[in-house]
């Protein structure tokens, strides 16, 4: 009888994540972060959260998944705290993994913004090691992206001012058609 009563009362048991946990998750976000897309190993990061799960011993996709907003959520909160003035400074958890993790998502801050005034392009030193070889790729697919960017808006300046040119000079032939007319009709 005791027993049921056992069962019957769902006792919440949390399990709080050790270090070793959460940098094992961040790794592993890190590593299978550019495997998600279309024509890749996982196509959403549902996926990959399942796949994390299974290599963490215990934990769901979802504890999973929720650790790593959380950490996101709690460094955000560090950094605009450190900018306040007159706060006591908070030692950001997992800063140098987070770190690591940024510059590889462009989904946190993207590497490229384009405005109808310039491209602003973010510079990261990303360090080399065998498992950013992929990434080299597509950074240098992105600037390419930039250089193309910068040739059309150089292209267009290029063009704008062959059309200024070519209106100064018909200013100019205006001008000067006028100012022969004058002088003809001042001989008569």
């Amino acid at each position: 009888m005791e027993e049921e009563r056992n069962e019957s009362l769902c006792i919440k048991r949390i399990i709080m994540w050790t270090e070793g946990e959460t940098r094992l998750l961040l790794d592993k976000y890190r590593s299978y972060l550019p495997e998600i897309g279309p024509m890749k190993a996982m196509r959403n990061k549902k996926e990959m959260w399942v796949r994390i799960s299974t290599e963490i011993e215990g934990r769901t996709a979802k504890q999973c998944e929720d650790r790593y907003k959380t950490l996101i959520n709690r460094k955000k909160a560090a950094v605009e705290n450190n900018h306040t003035s007159g706060a006591k400074r908070q030692r950001i958890e997992f800063a140098q993994e987070l770190e690591t993790i940024a510059v590889i998502d462009d989904s946190i801050e993207p590497e490229v913004e384009m405005s109808s005034q310039a491209v602003v392009t973010k510079s990261v030193d990303v360090p080399t090691t065998s498992k950013n070889v992929a990434k080299r790729k597509v950074v240098s697919v992105q600037e390419k992206l930039i250089s193309i960017s910068r040739e059309k808006e150089e292209a267009r300046e290029r063009r704008h001012r062959e059309r200024m040119e070519a209106l100064n000079n018909i200013q100019e032939l205006i001008s000067n058609f006028l100012q022969g007319n004058v002088i003809e009709e001042e001989e008569i």
